[in-house]
């Protein structure tokens, strides 16, 4: 298994920071799973959303019980309309410092031309439609707290056009763009914002894609590794590129240009609107 170089930060301070409550789309296995345990250790208590009632409460009540968290379970199918408004309804009593889009993974080999109108549609629904409702929401009530945070888990397919992977590809796409736009904008409300650009990782996703091909599990980051480096960079970084694919050399300059690319153009930006108000 390929790993991440990791660096330590100040948890405390982190659970300070984005507690008391995390609200986690997509938390019910893999990766989802991952930022519930490492937040639960923190004493962060969890909102868990996914479509799978029985895996949230078992994932809920085992955390609870190690790390002394309380816990909700949110059944959300998160390919519909309204899921991302359902998100911050469903938890509008509790006091949510983080917000983490974490939904969104496809298999490989899909044509365009030869899926149905409908599968295109659902993760354009997923992956831009509720995250920007859900994003909007809870920066609402982020912006009204005076802080909070937002991870949102793309994929390196987001970084460039990818065939057989088009709309997986294109709505990754969107959502490093967000991502990487709010950063800047939202500095100003204290509301942190990192977008991820996750590499291959050994999910039990994965492992049911690629069951019965050749593909090499080995060559797969772990999903623990990724999570804590997110987590690490939030409020760092606005995009967390893991090194991955043909280019992965390059990740590191790549990573540091596009940051340095979107400070220029936020000054550029306050002095327009300043202009602008005048």
């Amino acid at each position: 298994m390929r790993r991440i170089e990791l660096h330590s930060y100040d948890t405390k301070e982190f659970a300070r920071k984005y507690g008391p409550w995390a609200v986690i789309a997509g938390a019910s296995e893999g990766t989802g799973a991952s930022y519930a345990e490492q937040l639960a250790s923190m004493g962060v208590n969890l909102a868990l959303a996914s479509r799978r009632s029985e895996a949230l409460e078992e994932l809920g009540a085992r955390l609870a019980k190690t790390h002394g968290i309380s816990f909700r379970s949110i059944v959300v199918d998160l390919m519909k309309d309204g899921a991302g408004a359902q998100l911050v309804q469903e938890t509008a009593d509790l006091d949510v410092g983080l917000y983490v889009s974490n939904a969104g993974a496809d298999g490989a080999g899909n044509s365009f031309l030869d899926s149905p109108v409908e599968r295109s549609q659902n993760l354009l629904r997923m992956n831009a439609v509720t995250l920007v409702d859900a994003t909007h929401g809870f920066g609402q009530r982020f912006k009204r707290r005076g802080g909070g945070g937002i991870v949102i888990m793309s994929s390196g397919a987001g970084l460039g056009g990818q065939p057989w992977l088009g709309m997986y590809s294109a709505t990754k796409a969107f959502e490093v763009n967000f991502a990487e736009s709010l950063w800047a904008e939202l500095q100003p409300d204290n509301i942190d914002v990192i977008g991820v650009c996750a590499p291959t990782m050994d999910t039990p996703t994965l492992r049911r894609a690629t069951a019965g091909t050749s593909f090499d599990i080995a060559n797969a980051y772990s999903p623990d590794d990724v999570v804590h480096a997110t987590l690490a960079n939030l409020g760092k970084e606005p995009l967390l590129i893991v090194p991955d694919g043909p280019e992965e050399a390059k990740i590191p300059q790549i990573q540091a240009d596009r940051k340095q690319r979107l400070i220029m153009l936020a000054e550029w930006a306050k002095a327009y609107t300043a202009g602008a108000k005048g």
